[in-house]
């Protein structure tokens, strides 16, 4: 009787130890490292009451990979990819509110882009004549302050931001952790608005 004790304890031990925690697996996740995808305008940090801040996005379905091209198209059958990021309004000393803003008052030059609660969800369209993923928004700043921008909304990283593939259910899933210019040490792009 002890040993089919042993042997059940064994047998419910393997089947444990065999239990897959990897997500992506699961997901069919691929990764890829390519700097400089997402950028603001050129422009002073210092910003007039109705001006906009523009964010643009424009790289190619063909993706550099180390020492080989990436295909993002093929490997994803995504038209679109997106990023989020967040604009935040200093109130007080170290204190920071969400600025929140109807979709409405978006200016929308390419792709698309959806306000929604804390942060602005971007998306990045196919163009199939010049294939690349498009993306160009401006953010009205309606308001005289200190202000600060940050695509560490749904990320862990401070310097880069997360894009990914929106794609069809039976295909890959690209993440692309893509390095920023512009940021501080903490993540955020620091500007005022006179």
């Amino acid at each position: 009787m002890k040993k089919l004790h042993y042997i059940a304890l064994i047998a419910v031990a393997f089947l444990f130890a065999d239990c897959d925690t990897n997500d992506d697996g699961f997901y069919n996740n691929v990764y890829a490292e390519v700097p400089n995808l997402v950028a603001m305008d050129a422009h002073s940090n210092t910003y007039t009451v109705g001006e906009k801040l523009y964010l643009s996005a424009d790289f190619s379905r063909y993706l550099p990979d180390g020492i080989r091209t990436l295909d993002a198209f093929e490997t994803t059958g995504a038209t679109e990819f997106a990023f989020s990021y967040v604009i935040e309004k200093q109130i007080s000393g170290g204190d920071w509110e969400t600025v929140s803003l109807d979709e409405n008052l978006l200016d929308i030059v390419k792709g698309n882009a959806y306000s929604s609660g804390p942060y602005v969800y971007a998306i990045c369209e196919y163009n199939d004549v010049d294939e690349t993923y498009e993306y160009r928004m401006g953010f009205p700043l309606l308001a005289a302050g200190t202000y600060r921008l940050s695509y560490g909304y749904n990320s862990e990283s401070l310097n880069s931001v997360e894009i990914r593939s929106i794609s069809p259910p039976t295909r890959l899933f690209l993440n692309i952790d893509s390095l920023v210019t512009g940021i501080d040490a903490a993540g955020y792009y620091h500007f005022t608005v006179n």
